[in-house]
């Protein structure tokens, strides 16, 4: 790699790219609550509803995500003059997923604690009425109401931030490609 390469290789970072993508992310998923919601499938429905929307809701939330990843690796990859590492692609794209993890937590607690409590207590009043007339199940789910959108926040942020590495590996796998001659000038009319 040449030291002029080298050198744009570390002027040019996907951060910025990533937080926004990540932010516009995190506000369609946002949105997508709020879409449910409207459908009559938010929180505490969601067990009810059947397969195939439970399919269509996984795809509206996956595919874009896995869309958004991709689309920060390959912008990368051209902002680097059409060549990027597996560990450059792989970076750029767990940033994302990292960034998307903590903004999806934070609007979470948002849309739970301020925007709509009250689909936090449908979640809470659809533990209780599942608990039956179970006294050890019902002092369970009076525990652990206090603590529900902790464990959510944790779960979504976690589960987002996994799901992106896994998604982050198989993409930089495809995405990658190394520059055969490291050592030509970008400017050179017969670089790459």
């Amino acid at each position: 790699m040449s030291m002029e390469q080298h050198l744009t290789e570390e002027q040019k970072k996907p951060n910025v790219l990533a937080f926004q993508l990540a932010l516009l992310f995190a506000f369609y998923n946002m949105a997508m609550i709020y879409v449910s919601e409207l459908m009559g499938l938010g929180g505490a429905k969601y067990e009810t509803a059947s397969v195939g929307i439970k399919m269509l809701s996984t795809a509206l939330t996956y595919v874009p995500f896995i869309g958004v990843i991709y689309y920060v690796q390959i912008k990368h990859k051209a902002d680097l003059g059409g060549f990027i590492s597996f560990k450059r692609a792989f970076s750029a794209g767990f940033k994302l997923a990292a960034y998307a993890g903590l903004f999806i937590a934070l609007l979470t607690v948002l849309y739970y604690k301020v925007l709509s409590p009250s689909s936090m207590t449908a979640v809470i009043d659809a533990a209780i009425q599942n608990a039956g007339d179970d006294p050890q199940k019902l002092k369970g789910v009076e525990m652990m109401s206090k603590y529900i959108i902790l464990f959510m926040v944790f779960g979504l942020a976690v589960t987002f931030t996994i799901s992106g590495l896994i998604i982050s590996l198989i993409s930089a796998a495809i995405v990658k490609k190394e520059n055969p001659n490291p050592f030509a000038n970008q400017q050179d009319p017969n670089f790459g």
